[in-house]
């Protein structure tokens, strides 16, 4: 086979449709860059070569580029991959595959950043990863009021114990029960209870930390996580919530009175959660039999071992 002379590989690479910069490792520039790096990105002939690495790769700094080249020169292989951003004057920041690798050039060891535009396939994948959390996400929600289904509030709460041992800062949860949800349904029918529900599990998720703090706690209860809860921000919650709820209005039924209750917890001590959860049921229960307090304090026995 004859051999390809120098000049002619010279010519294939100014060539290639790929992106294909040089960079000189030692003063940290580049010395070369093909026209398919200066045309998909916007440059100028021979401009790429007169700026520096950091404007043209925006996520590293001088030092991080410098680290970069140490590990790819102590690096067996001599070449590593990766996904970064680059800046274009066409569209701004474009996701790039990239790969770097030593090459020898006139007796000089350059680096040699080859790789392609791959924006358009990381926003399919970002894409398409929204779509599953969202489906993950909608399975893990009552159907009712939006909020966590009680299994996968588990783990939460279990978090949020945790971190409450840990810093020794109390944890609060709170049970919020429409104690007259069964009524609306007997007066104003399953639909309307359902849409009671339903604003009342936006106006929580609305007022909670994120969404994951709250939960169906069962029929017409729901309970929420509030990490490093006080008596005073309990307080304004129990404020907000109340005004919200007042303000929910149903065409038709002007006579609609919804009767929300709560029971708060604060602990900082660890605990089974399902049996944390089953305990505060019943705490709530004996203080509900006892009197109409819109707010009671839950105390519940649990067992030593938890």
């Amino acid at each position: 086979m004859a051999a390809v002379s120098d000049q002619l590989v010279g010519a294939v690479i100014a060539q290639s449709k790929e992106l294909l910069i040089l960079l000189d490792p030692d003063s940290l520039s580049f010395v070369y860059s093909n026209s398919a790096a200066e045309s998909s990105l916007g440059y100028e002939k021979g401009e790429i070569c007169e700026i520096s690495p950091h404007d043209l790769f925006p996520e590293f700094s001088v030092p991080e580029l410098t680290a970069l080249i140490e590990n790819l020169s102590g690096s067996e292989a001599k070449h590593l991959s990766m996904n970064t951003v680059l800046v274009s004057k066409l569209s701004g920041m474009r996701d790039y595959m990239l790969q770097l690798q030593y090459v020898e050039v006139e007796q000089k060891k350059l680096i040699l950043v080859n790789g392609h535009d791959v924006t358009e396939r990381m926003a399919e994948t970002d894409q398409m990863q929204e779509m599953l959390a969202s489906v993950q996400m909608n399975s893990m929600q009552d159907p009712q009021t939006e909020l966590m289904q009680r299994v996968f509030f588990i783990p939460y709460l279990m978090g949020g114990l945790e971190q409450a041992e840990e810093r020794e800062q109390p944890l609060g949860v709170m049970l919020l029960d429409i104690s007259n949800l069964q009524d609306i349904n007997s007066a104003y029918g399953e639909e309307t209870g359902n849409k009671v529900l339903k604003h009342i599990g936006q106006i929580v998720i609305r007022l909670v930390d994120c969404r994951e703090h709250a939960c169906r706690f069962s029929g017409q209860k729901i309970c929420m996580l509030l990490p490093s809860a006080t008596r005073s921000s309990v307080q304004d919650l129990v404020k907000q919530l109340m005004r919200a709820v007042g303000r929910l209005s149903y065409a038709g039924y002007p006579d609609l009175e919804i009767k929300p209750r709560m029971g708060i917890w604060f602990g900082k001590h660890q605990a089974d959660p399902e049996t944390l959860l089953g305990a505060l049921g019943v705490s709530y229960k004996e203080k509900k039999a006892k009197g109409d307090d819109l707010l009671v304090l839950l105390s519940p026995e649990l067992p030593v071992s938890a």
